[in-house]
Parts: structure tokens; sequence; C-alpha cells
């Protein structure tokens, strides 16, 4: 491999960096897709997985906290995980309970033992449900902070 240069350390906190492979979507809807779009034009940029630090082709910082870091992007992973998952238990829920209602209202004879089954299993996918929106919910708040902590500069060096 060859021996590392300063400019493959981040400045703030000393992690390995990273080209930019796509600038523009990796940027967009930050304050700072210009910059994304300008190096387009004049090179690539270099981001720390870390901190989120941006710098450009010749070393220099061009933004701090600009980048998602990993651990928010597996954190985001984990949370669109559990947000599906919720949704599904929820698709099941609805269904249940409106087997439930259409065999209590519908047109044929009333079998109280079937409303009673599709009404329980309808309560018993509340707890999944709940289970994996407790998990989303969490995942998002925990990601919310790691992004302000990020734009603020608060992500702490190496030890």
């Amino acid at each position: 491999m060859g021996r590392m240069s300063d400019n493959d350390r981040c400045a703030r906190c000393g992690h390995q960096l990273e080209l930019l492979r796509k600038p523009v979507r990796e940027l967009r809807w930050s304050r700072h897709w210009m910059v994304g779009v300008r190096s387009l034009f004049t090179g690539p940029l270099r981001a720390c997985g870390q901190c989120g630090a941006m710098y450009s082709t010749d070393g220099e910082l061009v933004a701090v906290g600009a980048i998602q870091t990993e651990a928010e992007r597996r954190l985001d992973v984990y949370r669109k995980d559990m947000a599906y998952l919720r949704d599904a238990f929820g698709g099941v829920v609805i269904a249940a309970e409106a087997v439930a209602l259409w065999l209590a209202f519908g047109t044929g004879a009333v079998d109280v033992t079937k409303v009673i089954v599709a009404a329980g299993f309808g309560g018993v996918m509340f707890v999944p449900f709940g289970y994996f929106a407790t998990k989303a919910r969490l995942a998002r708040r925990d990601l919310k902070q790691l992004r302000h902590a990020r734009r603020s500069g608060e992500i702490p060096g190496p030890p």
C-alpha cells in the first residue's frame, strides 16, 4: 500500500478519510450541496466517516459535520427496518380487525367463535406492533441526537 500522508487522515479526529464517491447525493438536503456540485468540476472531495468533516482534494477542511457518519448510517438503516416491521404488523392488526367486523356484521349468520378468534388475533398482533414502534421511535430519537452532535461539532475526537 504505501505510506499514508497527512491528507489521508482527518485533522479533527484522526480517522481515515474516504473518497466521497457521489457528492451530490451525499450532500443533498444540506447547506453544502453546492460544494458537492462544484466538486464535480474541481475534483473529488474526501470525507471522514467518524466526525463527518469534508475536505477538498488538496486537504483543506471544507466543512465540519457535513457528511453523515458511519454510526448515523447504521442507525438510520436500523430505524427504517424497525419502521417497516412496525408497518407490517400494523397491517396485520387492521386486516384482522376488518375480518372480525365483517364476520360480526356481515350478511351471513354470526359465529361468535370466529369473531373472537379474528379479534384475538388482531389483539395479539398489537404486541409486536408496539415493540417495533418503540424500537423505531427510540432509534429516531438517537439518530436526531447524533445528527445534532455532528452538526454542532460535538463529536469527540480520539481518546
